[in-house]
């Protein structure tokens, strides 16, 4: 498996089709840390982003079989954009859900999380709480970049945008998350 990891991603998914299963093996290894970041990024809930990071690679397993492309980009970019898109649906199909804990009674809002007790994870918290304010194209594409850790041509792949328009989307994103940074007078310290 060692030699695979240094494949190119169209290589491996031709050796999976062919029958090799350490070729799919090595592409979950490769990606994974990135795209189950980026989706808990977007869902903030462990056992959801779970089940989204299996049904990225079942659909794109599924697409694979049925001889769909992995995308026009590379793997990752696929993955991130299938991701994306299941991130988006949960969030539809859950933003007026509440989540009643049976052993406590404890009623809870699954898109807001309590602020841990220090600073760091609370200035963290905040910048997230702000980030989810933002318009879904600045928001994706912060998420995209800052917790997938992709470039901006393959953000604007995912996004099925040009790259200038993936750039703009950062722009403002960046200057709307100083200017609610600035009006809630948050401390990064």
């Amino acid at each position: 498996m060692n030699n695979q990891t240094s494949m190119p991603d169209e290589t491996l998914i031709r050796f999976y089709l062919n029958g090799d299963p350490n070729a799919m093996a090595t592409l979950v290894k490769l990606y994974k840390d990135r795209i189950y970041h980026s989706i808990y990024n977007m869902i903030q809930d462990k056992y959801a982003s779970e089940e989204i990071f299996q049904d990225v690679f079942i659909c794109l397993i599924n697409n694979m079989i049925a001889g769909k492309p992995a995308g026009e980009g590379n793997f990752l970019q696929c993955a991130s954009g299938i991701a994306q898109q299941l991130c988006i649906e949960h969030k539809r199909n859950t933003s007026h859900a509440i989540v009643v804990d049976a052993a406590t009674g404890r009623v809870d809002f699954p898109l807001h999380t309590a602020m841990p007790d220090t600073n760091y994870y609370e200035s963290h918290q905040k910048i997230k709480c702000m980030i989810d304010m933002l318009p879904d194209s600045q928001r994706e594409v912060m998420l995209l970049n800052h917790y997938g850790g992709l470039g901006f041509n393959e953000i604007a792949t995912v996004m099925k945008c040009s790259l200038s328009m993936a750039l703009d989307c950062m722009k403002l994103a960046l200057n709307n998350l100083r200017k609610m940074m600035t009006e809630k007078e948050l401390a990064l310290s």
